[in-house]
């Protein structure tokens, strides 16, 4: 429970309704993609995280949306397939979020050129309709074979012993996977979804005429709440079988968490990811990324409690080793890194499994534990985020089933998100420009391609500041506005390390934070004592977790 709360915040948890028809537990990219979907067939729902939303597994990935390219060495055919067709919907419904990336495999033998060949049809043949329906500026080119030459001039860097040239094949770069989370979520809210980060479900009860009483706390305020729901949803991530406990429900399935991290450091990488295999024969992304360079990622077992996740010193040594060792030229060391992040993945295994975490496959199941004496009490496990969608269009299907006996039409592989309304990049520019001729063209094309048809509700606000970021971005005074009235803006840690990312490329200048903290306070009613408590937490974020 926090101090010094604002009256807003004390409202939170008693405004919300005594009755739902859907529980939706965990604010990541299941969960937000399970109300959307559940909120556009028109059931009356709730969502809540305990922590922000987009705050677990769905901020440390890799900010890219992939088919899946090293999945076809496991045989998982279907899984790609799935993922290249999940991407080409991602690229309708949320063009904003994401764009074309090239990625660069370099070869350095005559059979690897051969296999990875192969592969790359396969990859092609799998993706025939990535560019369906699609604008201009997320349609994907084929792939191609570059020389030598052409592979040094793309990766400076790269170790060029054995070098024979590279494969240059298309995915999608996610600039911020934590603001697409938190889109699908704001976009279930327009239609009449209720959602809150910061609250916990600490009770799970049966009802004897069906359903199931909740009881929520809010973790800001320390208030509780008993609500009712005919169904709930755990799309908690690694946190899917303490839910279940919470409930009674005994686990059909092994949940392994999968410990994952990255560093953001100077840029290296040029404009192309580049795969590279490390020692042990996993592979290592270099990528591109918001002027610098994002390595990762490292796929470990983690069997401790998820609430006690850290990244350690000693595991950023170890990654930057091996980009040394396995890019060339980096020689990179811990003063270059920049920002540092990490998560686990929810991996599903038979019980007795022994696979490894890097080789156990990411698909996801679908839980309903009717059979076990929980009619209405549904699970997403596994899965990753490229894949979400379907994920949550196979869940909401099985609660239609459940509640009807039969799915409704579910509409999330056409819906915009609501950032992704409008035609292409370049006429949403040129009907901004026209609307609000005194604003300057930068800023005009940075908030466009950041919020997309958004842009129109955040050029509401009226505001002349701006401040510079260390990669040389720079965010304007009106998103804090537009950010703090309309994308639950609960810590400044919320604005930083998610909704705007401003603080995932370094430390900003103490006086252009200390501006922004303070624009931020005063929007959300914080005294002077509350502002310098949240402006600590900011800090504390970047500094190291000691071994």
């Amino acid at each position: 429970m926090m101090k010094n709360i604002t009256k807003n915040e004390s409202r939170r948890i008693s405004e919300l309704k005594a009755e739902y028809d859907i529980i939706v537990i965990g604010g990541g990219i299941t969960g937000a993609n399970v109300v959307w979907d559940a909120s556009l067939r028109g059931y009356n729902c709730l969502l809540v995280d305990k922590n922000d939303f987009a705050s677990g597994t769905s901020q440390a990935t890799s900010k890219l949306i992939h088919g899946g390219l090293r999945y076809l060495k496991n045989l998982e055919f279907s899984l790609v397939r799935e993922s290249l067709r999940e991407r080409r919907y991602l690229a309708k419904i949320s063009p904003h979020s994401i764009q074309p990336m090239g990625f660069i495999v370099p070869v350095r033998n005559f059979f690897e050129k051969v296999k990875l060949y192969l592969g790359m049809q396969l990859y092609h043949f799998l993706s025939f309709d990535r560019n369906y329906d699609l604008s201009d500026d997320t349609k994907l080119p084929k792939f191609r074979w570059n020389s030598k030459l052409e592979t040094i001039y793309k990766v400076i860097g790269l170790n060029r012993k054995h070098l024979l040239g590279s494969f240059q094949y298309y995915d999608y770069a996610n600039i911020n996977p934590e603001r697409h989370t938190t889109e699908f979520i704001l976009s279930a809210k327009e239609i009449g979804a209720d959602v809150l980060n910061y609250v916990s479900v600490t009770t799970i009860q049966k009802q004897n005429n069906g359903g199931y009483t909740v009881g929520i706390t809010d973790n800001l305020t320390g208030k509780k709440k008993l609500i009712s729901t005919k169904v709930v949803v755990n799309s908690s991530g690694p946190w899917a079988d303490l839910i279940e406990s919470i409930a009674g429900i005994s686990a059909e399935k092994k949940l392994v968490r999968s410990k994952g991290i990255h560093a953001v450091v100077r840029n290296i990488a040029g404009n192309e990811t580049v795969i590279l295999e490390k020692k042990d024969g996993s592979h290592l992304f270099v990528i591109p990324w918001r002027n610098k360079t994002i390595i990762g990622t490292t796929d470990t077992s983690f069997s401790e409690d998820p609430d006690e996740f850290t990244v350690k010193e000693s595991e950023l040594v170890n990654l930057l080793d091996e980009v040394n060792y396995t890019f060339g030229f980096a020689k990179l060391t811990l003063a270059d890194v920049d920002y540092y992040y990490g998560g686990l993945r929810p991996l599903v295994e038979d019980v007795g499994s022994t696979e490894g975490t890097y080789t156990a496959s990411r698909k996801s199941e679908i839980l309903h534990y009717k059979d076990s004496g929980f009619p209405g009490f549904f699970s997403a496990l596994g899965g990753k985020y490229t894949t979400s969608r379907a994920v949550a269009e196979n869940l909401v299907n099985a609660i239609d089933i459940y509640n009807f006996g039969e799915t409704k039409v579910c509409l999330t592989k056409e819906k915009s998100l609501i950032g992704g309304r409008y035609e292409n990049l370049k006429n949403l520019i040129q009907a901004v420009t026209s609307k609000y001729p005194k604003q300057s063209g930068l800023k005009i094309e940075t908030l466009a391609k950041r919020y997309g048809s958004q842009v129109w509700k955040v050029l509401t606000y009226s505001g002349s500041e701006f401040y510079p970021l260390p990669n040389g971005e720079t965010v304007y005074e009106e998103e804090l506005y537009y950010s703090v009235d309309f994308e639950f803006i609960c810590r400044l840690t919320d604005f930083y390390f998610r909704r705007s990312g401003a603080g995932t490329v370094g430390q900003i200048d103490s006086v252009m934070r200390k501006k922004m903290d303070s624009k931020l306070a005063k929007r959300l009613g914080w005294n002077q004592k509350r502002l310098t408590e949240e402006s600590k937490l900011v800090d504390k974020r970047y500094l190291w977790f000691k071994d």
